[in-house]
């Protein structure tokens, strides 16, 4: 078996996904492969695709996590791992995921538009991940300023308190999805923003297992399967929660191509949980090849 791996991109996770993109490989000993940084090697890539049985795409938020890489597979007639194109192009947006979740009676945030806020709020682009351009936004003002110096489609949502969760999904089998153990975010920061994600001098404290009732893992675990199957998800995915201090649980992201280096969530959940990940990885790419 020949891997293609596929990481870069050209946003602000590109770091991270080429992080990712070296701990996948540090766990294909079954087989050969290759990896391309996108968008440098897109040509080199598509020349040797014949020579590639499967592709892993590992790049987080746009690039593959909107379903761009999986639609040139699609077109080169190569089979991918994680979740078909459709999936990713709903659960890397943002609105249109919540819409799904929502309708589905998980609760979610309350959106404003710029002349509706209610501050404090959050800002966050409306497509990406690992709180790249996210911002807790006190005034109108700060607002007002802060929109100006960002290029990308942003979200204006109701600052919602509590403890933040994060449940990984795995499908050891095809089509059966179940829930990693829930992990609990303690940041040093107001919120877990990309420094309490990946900046060692600010890392936020990741509980795992989180120290919490088996009713409230129970319910944060149904929830992410729940996320994981409204948007036809396969392979794994991770979702995002606030629980407040009334109990309530909302709903805050999905993440259909979760972080994978050494320092991410979903390899401590599976650490935890006593999964392989390399083991998974095998089986994954085994029944891709096979289909």
């Amino acid at each position: 078996m020949r891997i293609a791996i596929i990481t870069g991109g050209e946003t602000g996770e590109r770091e991270v996904s080429i992080n990712s993109a070296k701990n996948v490989a540090s766990a294909i000993g079954f087989a050969t492969h290759e990896t391309f940084v996108f968008p440098e090697d897109q040509s080199k890539f598509i020349e040797s695709a014949s020579t590639f049985d499967l592709v892993i795409p590992m790049i987080h938020g746009k690039g593959a996590e909107d379903g761009a890489v999986q639609q040139l597979c699609e077109a080169l007639g190569l089979p991918f791992l994680f979740s078909p194109i459709d999936a990713h192009k709903i659960g890397i947006d943002k609105v249109l995921t919540k819409e799904f979740v929502d309708r589905a009676g998980i609760k979610t945030a309350k959106r404003f538009s710029r002349s509706s806020a209610v501050f404090p709020v959050f800002v966050k682009p409306r497509f990406g991940g690992s709180s790249v351009h996210t911002s807790r936004i006190e005034s109108a003002d700060a607002l007002e300023i802060f929109l100006e110096n960002v290029s990308e489609e942003m979200m204006i949502e109701e600052a919602v308190s509590g403890r933040e969760f994060t449940v990984g999904v795995v499908e050891q089998n095809p089509g059966d999805p179940e829930a990693l153990p829930v992990v609990q975010i303690v940041s040093q920061n107001k919120f877990f923003d990309y420094e309490s994600k990946y900046n060692a001098d600010h890392l936020a404290s990741e509980i795992c297992p989180a120290r919490i009732d088996r009713a409230l893992s129970r319910q944060l675990q149904d929830a992410a399967i729940a996320a994981h199957t409204l948007i036809g998800a396969s392979h794994i995915s991770r979702s995002d929660f606030i629980v407040t201090d009334a109990g309530e649980i909302y709903f805050l992201e999905i993440n259909t191509i979760p972080g994978l280096t050494n320092s991410s969530l979903v390899p401590k959940m599976l650490n935890t949980a006593n999964i392989s990940f390399q083991r998974l990885l095998e089986k994954w790419c085994r029944d891709a090849c096979a289909t």
